[in-house]
């Protein structure tokens, strides 16, 4: 009677993410003398892979998410005898989605340019990350450009941005990646879609403020091509823009 495989696992971890390598190794504690044993690599109780040696053999896998399951391995010999199924490992595969990015203006200053958002100047905005991770908790860092601009912990996977007072040092290209601990790693994700801020002066204080929640109405384009919303009629700004360069 054949006795029962070990399996182990020779790579450095058991949870991984995409595209990282993992290695198997099956050995039988009773090789027989110059006879080659088939070894046998099972997910979820299917055979996966296959290959022929004295003693133990090595099997290689870069590992999707479909490669995700327990393992287990189990030998034999031409008089097609078959040893025990050895114990099991679980592996785990972590492929973490780009999050998402938005934007809200509380107070309603803000117009829709032809590239993103035009808040007012001294006026609050926010910027939303979200995710739909399947792993709880987590961060959110916003970046700016190439540089992380704030932290924040994810709660009910999304997280908040506040810039109660805007001004131009806050315009530029934002965008959030979210990170996760699995096990004791630390995944991250590939960063979310980019969202270009522009900061303008103040509007006159008889302009009519738009809501962002609200349906807006498109009454006109002025000549830089933003679209000026307005609940009741379009009045020309008094202000120049600022734009980035």
């Amino acid at each position: 009677e054949l006795q029962m495989p070990t399996l182990s696992l020779t790579s450095t971890h058991a949870v991984d993410s995409h595209g990282e390598n993992i290695q198997f190794r099956c050995t039988t504690p009773k090789p027989r003398c110059n006879a080659n044993a088939q070894f046998q690599l099972f997910r979820n109780g299917l055979s996966v892979s296959s290959q022929t040696h004295v003693s133990n053999v090595t099997f290689n896998h870069n590992v999707d998410v479909s490669h995700q399951g327990s393992y287990s391995c189990q030998y034999s010999y031409q008089n097609n005898i078959k040893s025990p199924y050895s114990n099991t490992v679980n592996i785990t595969v972590v492929n973490l989605q780009p999050p998402n990015i938005s934007h809200s203006a509380p107070d309603g200053q803000f117009v829709v340019g032809s590239q993103g958002p035009v808040i007012t100047r001294g006026h609050s905005f926010t910027i939303i990350c979200s995710t739909e991770s399947q792993y709880p908790g987590g961060s959110f860092h916003l970046f700016r450009g190439s540089n992380i601009t704030r932290s924040e912990s994810a709660v009910n996977h999304s997280a908040s941005f506040s810039f109660p007072e805007a001004d131009y040092s806050h315009e530029g290209n934002y965008s959030c990646v979210y990170e996760v601990s699995v096990s004791s790693r630390s995944f991250r994700s590939s960063a979310s879609k980019l969202l270009l801020i522009i900061i303008t002066d103040s509007y006159s204080v008889d302009q009519p403020s738009v809501h962002f929640m609200e349906p807006p109405l498109v009454k006109a384009v002025d000549r830089s091509g933003w679209m000026m919303l307005d609940a009741q009629e379009v009045k020309e700004p008094s202000h120049n823009v600022h734009t980035v360069d």
